[in-house]
């Protein structure tokens, strides 16, 4: 008999969906750096949002000293903590890749067609390949971060979109946020791979 999802893990799972989406869509529709700056700014409230959902502490810093061994500490601080909320957000990985790649290419555009014509076909194949590892982790019980497939997939339509109007409009623009989907969809596919193997060796 299936139990109905409890109210508290519905509002997080839509306030996540919701964060998500919004630093997307800043990303894509912001002007300059306002944006990126917007979109990351919504993906750090995201970050928080999940590990706090996840109820573990964080690893504790080092105490602040004007030291080369505080440098040292700090450094092995931050590879700590990493390593501690990466698995818990590993949406993360695809969506600073978008930001990262978009941001530089603000509004850029191509000489030609070419460019739109063929990131329309590797969209696809990475939307077709994302979807495939997805469903090889399920198939071998292993999770998959629902909200890495929704961002995931979410970056890789929307390149598509772009890619698909620029060459029905003529227009060789949003390169930048085509170039950033394709990037996103790449790594995505590479977190999920780490993600399941990850899985396996812990089990």
């Amino acid at each position: 008999m299936e139990t109905e999802r409890e109210p508290g893990k519905q509002r997080s799972a839509f306030g996540s969906a919701l964060l998500a989406l919004f630093s997307i869509v800043a990303t894509v529709v912001g002007v300059g750096l306002f944006g990126p700056l917007v979109a990351i700014v919504g993906l750090g409230w995201l970050v928080t949002y999940t590990l706090r959902r996840v109820g573990v502490d964080p690893p504790s810093p080092p105490r602040p000293r004007l030291t080369l061994g505080w440098l040292r500490e700090l450094w092995d601080y931050l590879g700590r903590l990493i390593a501690w909320g990466a698995p818990s957000v590993p949406f993360l990985a695809p969506a600073i890749t978008f930001i990262a790649v978009t941001w530089p290419l603000a509004e850029s555009s191509s000489e030609t067609l070419r460019f739109q014509e063929q990131a329309s076909q590797i969209l696809l194949v990475l939307l077709i390949g994302y979807v495939i590892e997805a469903g090889a982790l399920r198939w071998r019980k292993h999770s998959v971060d629902w909200l890495l497939s929704l961002v995931t997939v979410v970056i890789l339509l929307v390149g598509e979109t772009y890619a698909l109007v620029d060459l029905a409009t003529d227009d060789p623009g949003h390169a930048d946020i085509i170039a950033g989907a394709m990037a996103a969809g790449l790594v995505a596919i590479l977190t999920a791979a780490v993600q399941g193997s990850a899985e396996t060796s812990d089990r």
